[in-house]
């Protein structure tokens, strides 16, 4: 009898034991995995996924030699591809190389980190009293100094407030740098007749020149995009070698006038009547008793300003 209910009494404690084990199992499991995935970081961070080759690529035309390159960038061999930040090589380049616009960072597991760049091209030049900024045309200053490149576009009125080769092109007035922004992207956009040069000292009324020849009032900056191509449409109507004015007309036509015709003077003679005190002519003589002739005056008007 004591054997039988020291058997149960044994039964009842396994099975309790055996429900305390399940109940801690999912935290066992829980533990280990924690610990599997810490010592895998730890080893993924130091030991494995070490920088061993560093490929720079990019057009065939680039600026400055690979080792320039890798050398801006902060990278060594054996630098951990894990801890690496995209971003701070990336800046690293910008910062330290002029002649690149942008830079793309891959990293090519286990231990190939790529580095794409994308070398800056003079854009625009853009002048003021101080000086010319051949600018790229994502507003990277290359180069400040007295002379303008003359197969650029030349911007006026703009107002630079940074003059320093490397850093981003920036305006005294914040709009100016959008409207900077938005003409750059219109323009690498492809024009049929080329933008030789822009005035924005007016920011509510940008004037372009095409090709030399034809001016374009715009107004302000907004639906810059539309305007530009409507002004496009317009002037392909025209013959190439038209020189004149092209000026938005309410917010859907542009008109164009030549510049000859806008230029031209027109005389026109006007008569001047003596009258009396109620209007009506008045007959002179002289002191012979004869008729006085009226005489005509003319008069010469400019219809516009001059080409400039």
């Amino acid at each position: 009898m004591q054997d039988v209910e020291k058997t149960e009494i044994q039964s009842q404690t396994s099975s309790k034991r055996r429900r305390r084990r399940n109940r801690f199992r999912p935290l066992y499991g829980l533990l280990v995995a924690i610990l599997v995935i810490g010592v895998g970081v730890s080893l993924s961070m130091t030991v494995f996924f070490n920088i061993e080759q560093i490929v720079v690529a990019g057009d065939a035309d680039q600026p400055y030699q690979k080792n320039d390159v890798v050398k801006a960038s902060g990278v060594h061999t054996g630098d951990n591809m894990m801890r690496l930040n995209r971003e701070t090589v990336k800046e690293n380049i910008l910062s330290r190389l002029i002649f690149v616009d942008s830079v793309s960072i891959q990293k090519d597991f286990p231990d190939r980190l790529v580095i794409t760049i994308e070398p800056s091209k003079a854009a625009f030049n853009v002048t003021d009293s101080s000086g010319t900024l051949q600018v790229s045309a994502a507003g990277k200053i290359l180069v400040s100094g007295p002379d303008s490149d003359p197969s650029l576009p030349t911007i006026t009125g703009f107002e630079a407030s940074v003059r320093e080769p490397g850093k981003t092109l920036t305006s005294r007035d914040s709009q100016k740098d959008k409207i900077f922004q938005s003409l750059s992207e219109r323009i690498a956009k492809g024009l049929d007749c080329p933008v030789t040069s822009i005035d924005l000292a007016d920011k509510y009324n940008i004037n372009l020149i095409f090709d030399g020849r034809v001016s374009f009032q715009l107004g302000n900056w907004s639906d810059m995009d539309y305007k530009i191509t409507l002004a496009e449409t317009v002037l392909g109507q025209l013959s190439p070698d038209k020189v004149g004015y092209l000026s938005m007309v309410g917010d859907h036509q542009c008109s164009y006038r030549d510049k000859e015709a806008v230029e031209q003077q027109t005389t026109a003679p006007l008569q001047t009547t003596a009258t009396d005190e109620y209007g009506n002519p008045v007959t002179e003589t002289d002191e012979y008793g004869n008729l006085v002739t009226t005489e005509t005056q003319t008069e010469t008007t400019t219809t516009a300003a001059g080409w400039q």
